[in-house]
């Protein structure tokens, strides 16, 4: 059964995690903004590609100053909590990404890789990501409890997300979540924000328990 949680809820339960609604949609308006540059003139796939190397890229501006780490072994790229015990990857969504309906969960909008497959079955197993010996930036394994997923899915006029935990994949989609933190609609008239320096909670390592509505 997923968890879902909405409007206060989803706030609340952001800043657990140590993150906010803010520093999100900043790097999802920022890397909107980039992919608004590209002309049709580039290779079919520019805005896409361009959105999300912005978002990961925004992302990890907006949190590194406060002890976020991150890695892209094996181009799985990941932002880290400063506990290590969660990291957050980016992804596209479907039409049901960032809305709340009942019975209707979002899927990944195209198929993802092995070690996405990987991430989400030790998710569900509620065990631990080992990529070896190749973690970037170390020689030590890299040993991750749990891999969230800001997903996006862009319209016309709106940007709809969420930052969800999955633990299902079939065909290389995301198919079932044990939670979503879904995000207000944001419009994406909206100027590109910049950075500020306002810290992120600190958030908690044992930040699994909260009251929120089952759907």
């Amino acid at each position: 059964m997923t968890v879902v949680a909405v409007d206060h809820v989803a706030q609340g339960r952001l800043q657990e995690l140590g993150l906010t609604t803010d520093v999100l949609v900043r790097a999802l308006l920022r890397a909107d903004a980039e992919a608004k540059l590209t002309t049709g003139l580039e290779p079919p796939t520019a805005a896409g590609t361009t959105r999300y190397n912005k978002t990961v890229g925004f992302l990890r501006e907006e949190l590194l100053p406060f002890g976020w780490q991150f890695d892209n072994a094996r181009n799985f790229c990941r932002t880290i909590h400063p506990s290590g015990a969660f990291s957050v990857v980016t992804s596209s969504g479907d039409e049901f990404t960032g809305v709340d309906l009942p019975g209707m969960k979002p899927t990944t909008k195209y198929p993802r890789g092995d070690l996405t497959a990987l991430a989400v079955h030790q998710n569900a197993d509620q065990g631990v990501l080992d990529l070896g010996a190749d973690f970037d930036g170390t020689d030590e394994p890299g040993v991750l409890e749990s891999i969230w997923f800001l997903l996006q899915r862009v319209t016309r006029d709106e940007i709809y997300a969420e930052l969800s935990l999955p633990t299902a994949i079939e065909g290389g989609l995301i198919v079932d979540w044990e939670e979503r933190i879904i995000l207000p609609p944001t419009s994406r008239q909206d100027p590109a924000p910049t950075i500020t320096v306002e810290e992120p909670p600190t958030g908690d390592s044992d930040a699994y328990t909260v009251d929120v509505a089952a759907r």
